[in-house]
């Protein structure tokens, strides 16, 4: 631990000033939790305004958030793991453990005659690598408004059909990949895939795998795919500032929803039993409920090498290999459903700071981390000694009008 001061704490009047401007207001998350660790202390960790509006029930420190995919880093982890153990490499084929990826074909266009999709053979067979970082060609439903086989995904509910993991990735074998393997980064179900070759390669549920191999060895006692009937009254309800069951619904209303400051939607029928008891509809890119505090124990997992109060999870050059970026200048730029990633590149489950000129924000150049689909996101900052996390639960993330801010008001607050 550093004797040296980590923060500034008046000027961390900014940071509490945010949160009483910011939280609660039209179009803006109904309540957060914001977490600073910095040179081995937890340097502020505060929270404001409601997990349940209806009601009237605050955030509170034990809240417990769905977390999307701040599910995916973790999974990769887990993966990585075995990557230590020798049980593959990185550029081995898929196909050497889902053999039907062998028979995949890729995206070729649409005949312009008779409206029908086209195909071509894969140049290249789809690798282990390209899944951690979302250049396999795989796609997810969301990008159904920008691709013709993201469009299949959502007509038969690729990724949220109530499937086993092993159901749900045989059923996307019945689909093209949107692009040719290596050619474009494409945000997709690839880490969903990295569960089920941790199922395969360990023999284990990829649930128990995380509980045995991460999440008891961490101490992260409020994580799981299920809560207890004990913890339930603690999980934060959801909100959205749009119609998320309106079939019409595309990312560009969501994002002028958000920007007009809609109002908030309880969103009390979506995954409504997915918490709250056992079962098998498990996912590697989503699907995971934590805390704060639990999720920082990871994080500090990572920040530190590896190592965890004397154990050691993974090794420090798996780490230095996970958190620089792996991608080639011509994938640059990034983009999610047409929203530009400004400033990041991507590394084995977690995106990739590429400077502060790029990002437009406050930071430092090969920081990582990633965020969750309600309004949870994570940063780790080596350089700086520094971990970041905020916690939320409104669909979608209110990026443009919060943590880019919350972002520049802790940097400026950091003592050097």
């Amino acid at each position: 631990m550093s004797t040296r001061p980590s923060l500034d704490f008046k000027r961390l009047n900014h940071l509490d000033n945010l949160l009483s401007n910011t939280i609660g207001k039209p179009g803006q998350l109904p309540g957060v939790q914001v977490l600073v660790w910095r040179r081995g202390d937890l340097s502020y960790f505060r929270w404001a305004g409601l997990r349940d509006i209806e009601r009237g029930l605050p955030i509170e420190q034990d809240t417990i958030f769905r977390i999307y995919s701040m599910t995916k880093p973790i999974v990769s982890v887990a993966l990585l793991m075995l990557l230590e153990e020798g049980r593959f490499r990185l550029d081995t084929p898929a196909s050497e453990l889902l053999p039907k990826f062998s028979e995949l074909e890729a995206y070729a266009g649409m005949d312009e005659k008779t409206g029908e999709m086209k195909t071509e053979a894969c140049k290249r067979p789809v690798t282990i690598h390209q899944l951690l970082t979302h250049t396999s060609g795989l796609t997810y439903e969301m990008h159904a408004e920008h691709h013709p086989v993201a469009k299949l995904y959502k007509q038969s509910s690729a990724d949220r059909a109530p499937l086993s993991l092993e159901e749900m990735v045989n059923h996307l074998m019945n689909f093209p990949l949107a692009y040719q393997p290596g050619t474009r980064w494409h945000y997709s179900v690839s880490t969903d895939v990295c569960a089920r070759l941790v199922e395969i390669i360990s023999g284990q549920p990829i649930d128990r795998f995380l509980q045995q191999r991460i999440f008891d060895p961490l101490g992260m006692k409020d994580t799981g795919y299920h809560l207890p009937v004990q913890k339930l009254s603690r999980l934060a309800e959801l909100y959205s500032i749009a119609d998320w069951f309106d079939p019409n619904l595309t990312p560009e209303i969501l994002e002028r929803a958000s920007q007009e400051g809609g109002q908030l939607q309880l969103l009390n029928s979506f995954e409504p039993e997915i918490y709250k008891a056992p079962h098998n509809c498990l996912r590697g890119g989503h699907g995971l409920a934590s805390t704060a505090l639990d999720y920082l124990k990871f994080a500090r997992m990572l920040l530190q090498y590896g190592n965890w109060e004397g154990e050691r999870l993974l090794s420090h050059k798996t780490i230095e290999l996970m958190r620089i970026n792996h991608l080639s200048a011509e994938l640059f730029p990034l983009e999610i459903c047409n929203n530009p990633l400004k400033g990041e590149g991507w590394g084995l489950g977690v995106s990739v700071n590429m400077g502060p000129a790029q990002s437009m924000c406050l930071g430092t150049k090969g920081s990582f981390g990633w965020a969750g689909l309600a309004s949870t996101k994570f940063l780790i900052d080596p350089q700086e000694e520094l971990i970041l996390i905020q916690m939320g639960q409104l669909i979608p993330p209110p990026e443009h009008l919060f943590f880019q801010y919350l972002r520049n008001v802790v940097y400026q607050a950091l003592t050097p």
